[in-house]
């Protein structure tokens, strides 16, 4: 790494060489592989007034894949009646990015900040049916076939009424799909109302917006299961002369869509509202109360089902389901003395 500084403006830039093996092992199986990466970036920071930051980024990343990803095995029911069977060779996703931001700080203690991002992905790792039957489908189709034996001696698959099998659940894997692109912008707030006559009070807003876009079988799409939006918004009270502060918060984002072989799935969520009062004992220990969704969000996802992937295309569609998930506040109480 190099480093710098030049009046108002800083740079840093630098370089890193990795490389992985991985070696597998489990109920007799393994697998190997490796892989290795080059990784440079390069970071400029410009103070163009006491109060006034541009940044500008530019670097490659890399992401390996879960330890669960790569497992040589085949779990049953890993979610709901669908299997997942583990992928040894999995590569993992590298990323070209570019960030320019700006930020502004109001009085002594407060900042703004907007962010614009951009990543340019290689080998994106998502979850992808793989077309197999489930364990619980293979097992279900069994038994209508035992079922209609017992009531049919002597039947065989030419007899009419013969079970058809018709899975409703598959095994997905991990794997490589390809390479997409990812971009946003992130706006961030974070100050005390000073101007306001209240100094003892923080206000806080974050709002992310992102866009990306990968293309499989089927044509372009979103990034599986990612948010177009994600927003915060909140505020802390201090009161001093009590030793006590409160404050609360509100978290929302947006609907999520995830496009597999034979599924469709959109999900939307409701906002998360959690609040929390602390007491502080002395300098040493404190006591905080927090109460958390407190709206009783829920999730609903509607389910676009098919039988394979020509009816997909098509839109010969099998069957509709809607799920709605939702739970109560959830409450908790921590007790802290530092020592």
């Amino acid at each position: 790494m190099v480093s710098g500084r030049s009046g108002a403006l800083a740079w840093e830039a630098g370089l890193r060489y990795e490389t992985t093996d991985v070696d597998v092992s489990a109920d007799g199986e393994d697998d190997s592989n490796d892989y290795s990466v080059l990784l440079p970036s390069a970071h400029l920071k410009w103070d163009f007034t006491d109060a006034d930051r541009l940044l500008f980024s530019v670097g490659r990343t890399v992401r390996r894949p879960n330890f669960d990803q790569v497992l040589p095995l085949t779990l049953e029911g890993e979610f709901g009646d669908n299997d997942f069977a583990g992928n040894p060779q999995l590569d993992p996703e590298r990323a070209w990015g570019v960030d320019f931001g700006y930020e502004r700080r109001l009085g002594t203690r407060g900042v703004f900040g907007v962010n614009v991002f951009y990543r340019d992905v290689k080998d994106l790792i998502e979850m992808v049916n793989t077309g197999e039957p489930s364990a619980t489908a293979l097992d279900d189709y069994d038994d209508e076939v035992e079922e209609f034996l017992d009531d049919n001696p002597g039947a065989d698959e030419n007899t009419p009424g013969f079970p058809e099998f018709d899975p409703d659940s598959f095994v997905y894997t991990a794997r490589n799909v390809g390479d997409g692109k990812v971009y946003g912008i992130e706006f961030d707030l974070s100050t005390p109302l000073t101007a306001l006559g209240l100094p003892d009070t923080g206000l806080f807003v974050n709002y992310s917006w992102l866009d990306s876009t990968v293309d499989d079988a089927f044509g372009e799409r979103r990034f599986n299961n990612q948010a177009s939006y994600v927003y915060n918004v909140g505020f802390i009270q201090d009161i001093p002369e009590w030793g006590m502060s409160f404050g609360a918060s509100y978290r929302r984002q947006g609907d999520a869509y995830s496009r597999v072989l034979a599924e469709e799935v959109t999900t939307r969520y409701d906002g998360d509202l959690e609040v929390f009062v602390e007491k502080r004992f002395g300098e040493r220990m404190s006591v905080r109360l927090t109460g958390s969704n407190l709206l009783d969000a829920s999730k609903v996802e509607a389910f676009n089902k098919f039988d394979n992937a020509a009816d997909q295309l098509s839109r010969d569609f099998d069957e509709f389901e809607l799920e709605r998930e939702s739970s109560g506040p959830v409450y908790q109480l921590i007790a802290r003395y530092s020592f």
